[in-house]
């Protein structure tokens, strides 16, 4: 494809460009000579834009470098031309990720999967992205970033025209820079929680009280400067948990321009810039934070009049929509169901109605286009300075980052879009709909307000998700009621924050870390001394347990007791104190509710958790006696590895459990990247759980599975020669 025809499929199509479109064509059937003089006129505007912004997407400038494992290094003239290159090489590695959100934002999911499709489409739509975006785009997003979503969309319109059989739905065509940045608002939505909060809000479960943050499965990141390290120079590990196939799963890629845009990182399919990664000069990881950033009101519906609520003593009326779906049925899904649904929006947000009443949601993530752009300004940034002031973007509505640089810079913020809200209201429980006070504008709490911590004493800061303002050693801490109340902080531990903790106090207390216990530190799979789930659910007890009081499991229980915490793919006593968590986390709800303050009901669930592990490994393996190993593993493609750690262990490991009783991996531990900055730069290692390629049948589907699961890493460079020496394939994107 040229590179005319390959920027034009990416440009913008707005209505008004279907009206200069329609113009042209009345003018040349000579309908109105007004029409024609004014139709022409704009289409050569159009049109030359078109061909101005074509110069500067040549993809002979464009070089996509494929390493040993297939990832891919993009070089490119401009930052358009690498951005383009970036999604050529991404659509060649997983085209069906980056096209399912693509179908959700365009309301064709349920074309394609059906029912469960079609909620996702409608969840869009009620979420209201779409029409933010449009009115928005050309006064938030930035000329020389809009320039880069240009060049992204025109990357990925040119590899679906040049390969139809990989293109789910034509009307998926052309992709829009706009569709580019929706999808970066919805992605920050979903990790702010929303999917729970409107399933709530749709089948009535919120009443009174608003939920807590969901839990997730966590991430880890921390960083060392020269106070702390034997070598002197600063090290920092990007380590952020994700599903490890799927949508939201993370790919890894190098991009480089000519314009100062050079760093390797991971990102998820489909977007434009890294999300957490290394360049020349400095680099990040991130961790989702657990703010309160979901603010949920209850209307004050008229008594008789439909649709209207009162609001500053005045009624005003719900503002009515109808969301268009497509719900394929059938087997083959070829008999396709048009369908309407109602939803409204308030002043205060998209609204549902439910046996409950009326309830409006809030949140930053769904006013803010600019997560992608405060990406693209951390990707570029040359110091400590400059990431500051991208931080200022306040495009990010929840993720928390450690930071690390080469002049020994480290820092930690716990960040988030935090409104001035009216310290009067409780924004923890749903809120009062009638009145002004609880309606937020967007303006946010300036970034410098918030748990912060830059080079402190000790030389290192840490977030395992725990608690924001708990992110160095002790003496360094802050308490909870320095901050405003309004940010939500939770006070957070986990089993990392503990075991991270005691491992800084007992091992390095007084003495300083070299690269390999740094990378040791990473993948630690022992437990800590006091063994905890959902914050305060302490599992202390499983090793209380009797084997007396229990002789149907006392077997079980013994073991449980020896487990000396190490989760090693060669200890055999893990297993029954992992199946037991399995069933604890992933049975019922309910089974949990009411346990903690009946010690009685806690014994009796923990004894029944064991019995079913027991009876779990007898019926798969026969015997209790098995090895980690050979219960936990990382699989793909008729390929089984056994992987050591567990659930919310530093090595984290989180699956799902196969028909043939294995815990088959699926989240956790999914992209790793550790960094030593030197006076030569930074050295850079890295690995994926899979593979360059989520495309069965490539070599890079499964090459990464063995180094994975044996704590090997790859190395990776900034540097274009070094990347040019080792190149398995370079090529352009035609």
């Amino acid at each position: 494809m040229s590179p005319f025809f390959a920027t034009l499929h990416g440009k913008a199509t707005h209505a008004f460009d279907y009206f200069v479109i329609y113009g042209l064509i009345c003018a040349i059937f000579g309908k109105n000579f007004l029409l024609m003089r004014f139709s022409f006129s704009i289409a050569f505007c159009l049109f030359s834009s078109f061909f101005i912004s074509a110069q500067t997407i040549n993809t002979q400038n464009i070089e996509i470098v494929r390493d040993s494992f297939g990832v891919p290094h993009i070089f490119g003239k401009t930052d358009a031309e690498a951005a383009f290159g970036l999604a050529w090489a991404t659509a060649e590695d997983d085209s069906s990720n980056s096209q399912y959100l693509l179908s959700a934002i365009k309301g064709l999911l349920g074309k394609r999967l059906g029912m469960e499709g079609a909620k996702i489409d409608f969840a869009v739509q009620f979420l209201g992205t779409s029409s933010y975006v449009e009115e928005h785009y050309e006064k938030e997003i930035p000329d020389d970033f809009k320039r880069v979503l240009e060049g992204y969309a025109a990357g990925a319109n040119a590899y679906l025209t040049k390969h139809p059989e990989k293109l789910w739905d034509k009307k998926l065509l052309p992709i829009r820079p706009q569709d580019i940045v929706q999808g970066y608002m919805l992605g920050m939505a979903l990790m702010g929680g929303v999917q729970g909060t409107v399933t709530k809000m749709v089948d009535g479960r919120i009443i009174k009280d608003m939920p807590k943050p969901e839990d997730g499965i966590g991430s880890n990141a921390f960083a060392f400067n020269s106070t702390k390290t034997e070598t002197g120079n600063t090290f920092l590990a990007v380590n952020a948990h994700q599903p490890i196939e799927g949508l939201l799963s993370w790919y890894e890629a190098h991009v480089c321009s000519e314009e100062g845009w050079n760093i390797v990182g991971a990102l998820f399919h489909g977007s434009a810039t890294i999300f957490l990664g290394t360049n020349e000069n400095l680099g990040w990881g991130h961790t989702t934070g657990q703010l309160d950033e979901i603010d949920v009101y209850k209307l004050n519906m008229h008594p008789k009049k439909k649709n209207l609520y009162k609001f500053d003593g005045e009624w005003k009326k719900l503002e009515t929509h109808h969301a268009k779906l497509i719900v394929a049925l059938g087997k083959k899904k070829n008999f396709k169901l048009h369908v309407r649904k109602k939803y409204w929006t308030s002043v205060y947000g998209p609204t549902m109605k439910n046996d409950n009443g009326v309830f409006s949601l809030r949140m930053p993530a769904l006013l803010e286009l600019k997560p992608s752009v405060q990406w693209f300004r951390m990707n570029k940034a040359r110091n400590f300075t400059e990431f500051k002031k991208a931080l200022d973007v306040q495009g990010l509505s929840r993720q928390n980052i450690t930071y690390a640089d080469k002049n020994d810079t480290i820092f930690f913020i716990a960040n988030g879009l935090i409104p001035h809200r009216d310290r009067h209201y409780n924004w923890k429980k749903v809120l009062p709909g009638d009145t002004s006070a609880t309606l937020w504008d967007k303006k946010y709490l300036p970034i410098d307000s918030l748990a912060h911590f830059l080079n402190p004493d000790c030389g290192y800061v840490f977030n395992t998700n725990n608690a924001g303002y708990e992110a160095t050693c002790d003496d360094g801490n802050c308490t909870l009621p320095q901050f405003n109340s309004g940010i939500g902080y939770y006070e957070t531990y986990n089993n990392r924050s503990l075991r991270f903790e005691e491992i800084m106090n007992e091992k390095y207390a007084n003495s300083t870390l070299s690269f390999q216990n740094f990378k040791d530190l990473k993948y630690d799979h022992t437990f800590p001394k006091r063994v905890t789930f959902k914050g305060d659910f302490w599992m202390d007890k499983f090793f209380q347990l009797d084997t007396a009081k229990y002789p149907d499991i006392a077997d079980a229980i013994i073991r449980i007791k020896k487990f000396d915490r190490t989760a090693d793919t060669l200890d055999r006593n893990f297993p029954v104190f992992l199946f037991a968590i399995y069933r604890l986390l992933q049975g019922p709800g309910e089974r949990r509710q009411g346990v903690e303050e009946d010690d009685t009901k806690m014994e009796e669930l923990m004894v029944a958790c064991v019995r079913e592990s027991k009876e779990h490994l007898i019926k798969h393996f026969g015997t209790i006696d098995v090895p980690l190993g050979k219960v936990q593993v990382l699989e793909r493609a008729g390929k089984f590895y056994g992987v050591n750690g567990g659930p919310d262990a530093i090595r984290a490991v989180f699956g799902d459990i196969l028909p043939d009783g294995r815990i088959r991996m699926k989240a956790g531990d999914g992209y790793v990247q550790l960094v030593q900055f030197t006076k030569e730069g930074p050295q850079i290692e890295s690995i994926n759980a899979f593979g360059a390629s989520s495309m069965p049948g490539s070599k890079h589907y499964t090459d990464q599975m063995p180094l994975f699961s044996e704590h090997r890493m790859k190395k990776m460079s900034l540097k274009k020669e070094d990347v040019y020496k080792s190149a398995e394939r370079i090529y352009h994107p035609e």
